[in-house]
């Protein structure tokens, strides 16, 4: 349920700063992708990590993309050729923590989480990215190979707009952009299975829909726990006493605070649907229930006189009354049914059917 409860066992005994990877285990080869651009154009390198350090002009922007944080030495090599803190490098190894941003005089370092949801299994998926800005240069870590940047990607590829020219900054905003669009996949995907069992709630409620419905409950607050902490750190950028975000790029900045917001907001409403679906559809089994229960007891209550009389002319006895008067028998279950009838009338004066 809390990963970074499962992977505290292998830092253990370890010194601060230790480079030991805590997360799940991955079966590809760490990649390292570096687009240097400006405005007349863009470069694009597969670097070989084993290799000396790459030059990093500083007339131009640097985005390296580290696929695959789960090789250490290949985290300590790149961590070494920008001179990254090694609590900084064991943050980035560490796949189980939560979001978070820290200063480093005029850089950044965050710590995000990328979420994706399986409508299918009703499952929240969430990977870690770690994001470090310096004045022209963005490096991303990333734990999965999933293709999160792409649409970054090919913006800087086509080379329209301002993608190319308004610096590491805006690339670190469009990167987050891109973060709390995944965010917002994630919420229709649960929006839609909620409405979806929303239509059904007034069919009779299984143990399979119960568990789906719980299941969803469940995965929606991992989601909380994911947007909530990001829309704080999205805050924390834009204040003012920090000047962290050049003035030119704040508005960018703040309509993915806005977005952000936005998300958070939804994220909250959708998780009290669901419990008020939930509690809805406990009410409903419960008043289910008692139907049935109210209409056994009435059967039951009028059956009580009836199984009376037809004990009383049940017993063996030769000297009783009517026993062998003709019109005995009609007589008793024209009674009978005069009994029943009468209470019949008498619970829906009630109100009791």
């Amino acid at each position: 349920m809390f990963d970074f409860l499962r992977w505290r066992e292998v830092k253990e005994h370890q010194p601060q700063g230790s480079l030991v990877y805590a997360g799940e285990e991955r079966h590809f080869e760490p990649s390292l992708l570096h687009c240097t651009y400006d405005s007349q154009g863009l470069v694009e390198t597969c670097l070989e990590i084993g290799g000396e350090s790459p030059a990093f002009p500083a007339d131009k922007t640097h985005f390296l993309m580290l696929t695959g944080v789960h090789d250490v030495a290949t985290v300590a090599r790149v961590g070494q050729w920008f001179g990254l803190h090694p609590l900084l490098l064991e943050d980035v190894l560490n796949t189980s923590q939560g979001p978070r941003l820290e200063w480093l005089e005029d850089d950044l370092f965050l710590t995000l989480r990328d979420v994706v949801f399986d409508p299918e299994n009703i499952r929240l998926t969430s990977s870690q990215v770690s994001l470090f800005q310096s004045e022209s240069l963005v490096l991303a870590f990333q734990e999965d190979d999933a293709p999160r940047w792409e649409g970054v990607l090919s913006r800087l590829r086509k080379g329209r707009g301002r993608m190319r020219s308004m610096g590491a900054p805006y690339l670190l905003i469009t990167l987050l952009d891109a973060l709390v669009d995944r965010q917002y996949a994630a919420l229709g995907g649960m929006s839609a299975a909620a409405e979806a069992m929303e239509e059904r709630l007034d069919e009779r409620p299984t143990e399979e829909s119960l568990l789906a419905l719980y299941q969803l409950k469940r995965e929606i607050i991992m989601l909380r726990n994911t947007v909530v902490p990001t829309k704080d750190i999205l805050d924390k950028l834009a204040d003012p006493a920090e000047e962290g975000v050049p003035p030119e790029i704040l508005p960018f900045l703040n309509d993915v605070r806005g977005h952000a917001a936005q998300v958070t907001g939804a994220v909250h409403a959708l998780h009290d649907i669901l419990a008020g679906m939930l509690d809805l559809h406990l009410s409903l089994a419960s008043m289910r229930m008692n139907g049935v229960m109210k209409l056994l007891t009435l059967i039951a209550t009028i059956f009580i006189p009836l199984t009376f009389l037809a004990g009383i002319y049940g017993m063996n006895f030769d000297v009783m009354p009517e026993l062998h008067w003709r019109y005995g028998y009609p007589l008793l279950m024209l009674a009978m049914a005069g009994v029943a009838g009468g209470m019949l009338y008498y619970f829906k004066r009630s109100r009791w059917l």
